[in-house]
């Protein structure tokens, strides 16, 4: 196991300016989010996000910018 997650979300926006979110649950909980999820190992951030977004929405997108960057270290993998 990895002692951090890069994790990648993506904005999709059709031609209404609408944005996709959904809605999911996971271990019981249930949460709002943008598609997307972890990188695998050695994966970059677009093909990552375009794997994502293939495997949520069943679409293949085209990545036209970026906006943020965050990562955190996972205590538990410690």
């Amino acid at each position: 196991m990895y002692p951090f997650n890069v994790r990648v979300y993506g904005l999709l926006i059709n031609e209404h300016n609408e944005v996709l979110i959904s809605d999911e649950q996971e271990y019981g909980m249930r949460f709002t989010k943008f598609p997307g999820g972890g990188l695998e190992p050695g994966e970059g951030l677009i093909d990552g996000l375009k794997r994502e977004f293939l495997e949520e929405c069943n679409v293949a997108v085209e990545v036209t910018g970026h906006f943020l960057y965050h990562r955190f270290l996972c205590k538990i993998c410690l």
